[in-house]
């Protein structure tokens, strides 16, 4: 017999939701799809491939100096340098590395899933649905495309598992387990997210604290205790991360307040909540095109921050039925989604104007992000829900039933009514579109959504119906049937919000081998942005599915740096620029609004820009294309003198602050080379670069000066720069607002510019000890076990309980599948997946549905 039957189960099970994963990105993996939608193009795929050209050229990546004229790179989280999932961009294959590390995330969080599940105690059958709503699920799928978002939460599962074992029966091997897991995610970086995993940990901390709290004092400190333990060794653990990030965060445009609009961007609408039920109540996102006719309930955005809110309709027939059974847990699960969508509805109630008129929430964006502790504490208490169906809770089945059976009808009604000539006005009038043209096609999308929803309806009821007629004891055959369903179900959903594209998306548009091939020594401006609100502007980025294909062939930003080319003076997207950059681009604006004619030039001048875009005619370039608007270049690169980065001075001036700085600039003309300083001015004297040289941290100048002198150095000033003149070290000075240069005495002289940042240096050993003391604890660390006092719920009404087949198998040692004991079996002592040590079952044990595990006094 095997000596191992659990185990070779729930490994049979991993690898089922693996299979699964595979599957809904088979054509990425095996059939040279890309991903590409939203901050995939313009940010992550040339971010990534950053770091990894930095790091294969022999430094660590502590410097950018592709954007904005350089900035910092390890300091700055959205570059995960210290995340170890992501070092898969540096396998031969970088293409195939970044999609590797992408969906590595979704089968991490699927089994995490999973395993969090089974150690609750439910049955194999729930965990492996509970898995594949969130692995799959529209949450998660549309994080692809926030990647340091879905690095976070991708753990969150597993976090959970070891978190609250930690805090039911404090331990130290589950506590350093789950610390370790903490840095991992940790190492991510995204603040919201990880404010959302440690606010759910500390809930259930508390709820722990206060359903235990008649058990005396230590059983109420002990979970808060463990919890903020686990808290605080997590965080020193990530310190590489997080401690040079909030160091960055003081020196970056996030050191002042954002404006409030930018603030409540992405706030969810109040009716959004519908989507866990309907897929496509509100529009589509994919490859054709952004097709989202609630467009409305986003008036910043046009589309929502997280894609999908759909986990799939049993999913949300086992919320539906939950209501009618009100198990134990219930209000808990209601406040932590109270709660998170309070936060996510933003700019939608008086809250979010409170907290930012108090600066609390004066650096936060895009409040939708919040909805995330609702939505997975939803996906749990929904495999919670499923496992009592299974066990045969009529009451629960009944409700979902009929819950179903209702949206079918609803569903059905909507798909006939569409078929009449009334559907499309009363469409268009209902979510306000104003093309006619753009809501015949909605229209027409959301007909067939509306046939294709009352199909999986229909299909949901007939399994529900076999869960009630198998009064707790289904069959393999129809979990198989619920199987192959929830991944028909959920599949389309991944095609919709993760489009794809060919491969050759990636390739070097033709402009890159138009421009200089001496690309190392100048840099871009990107006047023509693409989030510019022109009307040009506005008809490019209305192309439909060529509108990726236009930032492609534009060279966009972010862009250009896929294939090697700088850039200064951009937008700064993610909000991370340090000061003197946002100072400077707001110098820049100003100047061009206060009339300056030949404005570009002045600050191309000043930022070692050899091109900038201008946007081509629409109109024009449509019809040269014709239908093959893929093909469009939006933009022109226009080609100006060859300003060089580092050169002496031949004005100095002296200014103080931005507006003094635009005051000048708009009063009269000024020479290429003049610089701008905040020290008292000199002439200064005659004198020339001899050669330059750089590397990814480094820069070398050598001068010549007939007499006192001053290098303009454009690159972007940061204290963790060293300067130094012929060995000797210098302090550097700001120039022209976001630059810097060096005083030159005559002479022949070797200028060396050193970037390497020593708290992430000191926080990476930090960060190293803590994970080797964590690893240790978890390696050599004993178990020391309280007793649960928690109670348990009654047993389902209506059904006795049935044992699962699961636990009729036993090995030699007598050991049964811990998860699902029942009256006349074992169980584990302290609830633990994997764990050999039982006792027998007593007839008071029961489940929880909030997951307490198996009482063990």
């Amino acid at each position: 017999m095997d000596p191992h039957p659990r185990r070779r189960r729930n490994l049979g099970d991993a690898l089922l939701l693996t299979l699964a994963i595979v599957l809904f990105f088979a054509d990425v993996l095996f059939l040279g799809k890309a991903f590409f939608i939203r901050d995939l193009t313009r940010y992550y795929y040339p971010t990534k491939k950053i770091v990894r050209e930095v790091i294969l050229g022999g430094e660590f990546p502590y410097w950018n100096r592709h954007y904005l004229a350089g900035q910092p790179m390890a300091a700055n989280p959205e570059y995960e340098v210290f995340y170890p999932p992501q070092w898969l961009v540096l396998l031969p294959s970088y293409d195939l590395g970044f999609r590797l590390h992408i969906i590595l995330h979704l089968v991490v969080a699927a089994i995490g899933m999973y395993a969090l599940l089974r150690s609750m105690a439910l049955r194999r059958e729930s965990a492996i649905f509970g898995g594949l709503v969130f692995g799959g699920g529209g949450v998660l799928v549309s994080m692809v495309n926030l990647l340091p978002i879905l690095f976070v939460i991708a753990w969150c599962p597993l976090i959970f598992l070891f978190a609250r074992r930690a805090m039911l029966r404090p331990n130290l091997r589950d506590a350093a387990i789950a610390a370790g897991l903490l840095g991992l995610q940790a190492l991510a970086g995204e603040p919201t997210s990880l404010l959302q995993t440690w606010f759910l940990i500390g809930s259930y901390s508390f709820y722990r604290a206060w359903h235990d709290r008649k058990e005396g004092r230590r059983a109420v400190i002990a979970p808060i205790a463990v919890a903020l333990a686990m808290g605080i060794a997590g965080g020193l653990a990530a310190a590489a991360q997080l401690l040079p990030a909030a160091a960055h965060v003081a020196e970056s445009a996030r050191a002042r307040p954002f404006d409030y609009g930018l603030v409540t961007a992405w706030s969810m609408p109040w009716a959004r909540p519908l989507e866990l039920i309907v897929p496509h109540l509100f529009g589509h996102i994919h490859e054709k095109g952004t097709w989202y006719w609630a467009s409305g309930l986003y008036p910043n955005t046009g589309s929502p921050f997280i894609f999908s809110f759909y986990g799939g309709i049993l999913a949300a027939a086992m919320l539906a039925g939950s209501l009618a059974v009100r198990p134990r847990g219930g209000r808990f699960v209601l406040l932590l989604c109270a709660f998170s969508a309070l936060l996510a509805l933003g700019g939608n109630t008086p809250l979010f104007r409170f907290l930012y008129d108090q600066g609390v929430a004066t650096s936060v964006r895009y409040p939708e992000k919040w909805a995330f502790i609702g939505l997975f504490t939803l996906m749990i208490w929904s495999a919670v829900m499923f496992d009592r169906m299974i066990r045969g809770d009529r009451r629960l089945i009944d409700a979902a039933l009929g819950f179903t059976g209702a949206i079918m009808i609803v569903s059905l009604a909507i798909a006939l009514f569409s078929l009449s000539d009334a559907f499309v006005p009363t469409f268009r009038e209902l979510w306000g579109i104003g093309n006619a043209r753009s809501a015949a096609w909605m229209a027409a999308m959301s007909a067939r959504d509306w046939w294709v929803f009352t199909g999986r309806c229909g299909i949901a009821v007939l399994l529900l119906w076999g869960a009630r007629r198998a009064a707790g004891s289904p069959s393999p055959a129809w979990f198989g049937a619920v199987v192959v369903f929830v991944i028909a179900d959920l599949a389309p959903i991944g095609f919709d919000v993760v489009p794809r594209k060919g491969d050759r998306f990636f390739t070097p548009p033709p402009i890159a081998g138009a421009l200089d091939p001496r690309k190392e020594q100048y840099r871009i401006f990107p006047e023509a942005d693409w989030y510019g609100s022109t009307d040009v502007a506005k008809k490019y980025f209305g192309t439909g599915d060529a509108v990726y294909w236009v930032v492609r062939n534009g060279l966009y930003p972010q862009t250009p740096a896929t294939w090697g080319f700088s850039m200064a003076l951009e937008r700064d997207y993610d909000k991370t620029a340090l000061l003197p950059t946002v100072d400077l681009t707001d110098a820049m604006w100003k100047t061009r609004d206060g009339g300056k004619a030949d404005w570009q030039r002045t600050f191309m001048a000043m930022s070692n820009a050899w091109y900038r875009t201008e946007y081509r005619s629409f109109e024009e370039e449509r019809k040269r294309v014709g239908s093959a608007t893929r093909t469009m270049r939006a933009v022109d690169f226009v080609k100006g003198p060859e300003f060089p980065r580092y050169y002496l001075a031949d004005q100095l001036e002296r200014i103080d602050g931005g507006d003094d700085f635009v005051r000048l600039l708009l009063e009269k003309e000024w020479s290429p080379r003049a610089a701008f300083v905040h020290f008292d001015p000199f002439i200064p004297a005659a004198g020339r670069v001899l050669e330059w040289a750089e590397t990814a941290n480094t820069a070398r100048i050598e001068v010549e000066a007939e007499g006192k002198s001053f290098l303009v150095m454009s690159v972007t000033p940061d204290r963790h720069w060293r300067v130094t003149l012929d060995g000797v070290p210098i302090e550097a000075e700001i120039t022209n607002l976001g630059f810097q240069g060096v005083i030159v005495p005559p002479g022949r002289h070797m200028v060396r510019m050193v970037y390497r940042n020593d708290l992430v240096r000191a926080s990476t050993g930090l960060s190293v000890l803590m994970f080797l003391l964590i690893g240790g604890a978890a390696w050599r660390g004993r178990r020391v076990i309280i007793d649960d006092p928690s109670p348990h719920w009654p047993p389902v009404e209506g059904a006795e309980p049935k044992p699962d087949p699961d636990d009729v198998e036993k090995h030699e040692e007598g050991v049964a599948d811990d998860a699902d004991a029942r009256v006349g079996g074992i169980v584990p002592v302290d609830g633990n997946l994997g764990d050999r040590k039982t006792r027998p079952v007593r007839e008071d044990d029961q489940l929880d549905v909030v997951g307490e595990p198996v009482d063990d006094r």
